[in-house]
């Protein structure tokens, strides 16, 4: 049986679409494609066999701009409830928790797949930028489970090993012979406490607003640093 699943993505920083390439060079076994959702045509949803959302949720729940079109073809009440009965998919949803819609976008993605009759590969990823380990602590494992359905789905031919293709880099690494070893540099951490005048300290935020944004003044002060040098600032 034919391999082929689709990862289509919905970006608005670029986290999606390089976790959605990511996948896919890590997957050329599975004959993977990736598209923006934009660019892909979502008549042809229906004829797919596997296909993984990647979303993000933009600013209030809002869906990225390069899937905007893909959604709102999605939402259209005139598509049968059954259309997409012969599709497997899965959705990885990308959040963050400290908002009040989180992950929403995937959500709603997941749960509008299920109504058009989809079957459901495994169950949504939520990945949450505030969790210790970043998003990975919810891809990773999502990854894993997703494939091993995949392979469950569709068994490695007799006599053949995973990967059935070598993985394919994006980019080309060539190390050149007469390149120059590199070169520590050394970081020196210097104890630095500093009292000064805080001379403005206005919120930018609406009062209502969730976050407490703030745009801070200092009195000057004689202070150096270089890249990389963090400071923090107790009021």
């Amino acid at each position: 049986m034919e391999r082929k699943f689709t990862v289509l993505y919905g970006s608005e920083t670029g986290t999606a679409q390089d976790l959605s390439e990511h996948i896919w060079r890590e997957s050329k076994k599975y004959g993977f494609k990736v598209l923006p959702m934009d660019e892909y045509n979502p008549l042809e949803l229906i004829s797919e066999q596997n296909v993984l959302f990647v979303c993000a949720t933009a600013g209030q729940g809002e869906e990225p701009e390069n899937m905007k079109k893909f959604w709102k073809f999605l939402l259209k009440k005139s598509l049968p409830l059954d259309s997409l009965r012969d599709v497997n998919v899965a959705v990885l949803s990308l959040g963050d928790s400290s908002f009040p819609k989180f992950n929403w976008v995937g959500k709603r993605m997941s749960k509008r797949l299920l109504q058009l009759g989809a079957r459901e590969l495994i169950p949504i990823g939520l990945c949450d930028d505030q969790h210790d380990m970043g998003i990975a602590a919810v891809y990773i494992p999502f990854i894993r489970d997703m494939f091993a359905k995949m392979l469950e789905l569709y068994p490695v031919p007799e006599g053949h090993e995973v990967p059935l293709k070598p993985r394919q880099f994006k980019w080309k690494v060539q190390i050149l012979s007469d390149s120059k070893p590199e070169t520590k540099q050394v970081w020196e951490q210097l104890p630095m406490i500093r009292a000064c005048k805080t001379l403005k300290n206005i919120r930018t935020t609406h009062k209502d607003h969730f976050q407490d944004v703030r745009y801070i003044n200092l009195e000057k002060q004689d202070l150096k640093w270089l890249p990389g040098d963090d400071y923090i600032v107790i009021l």
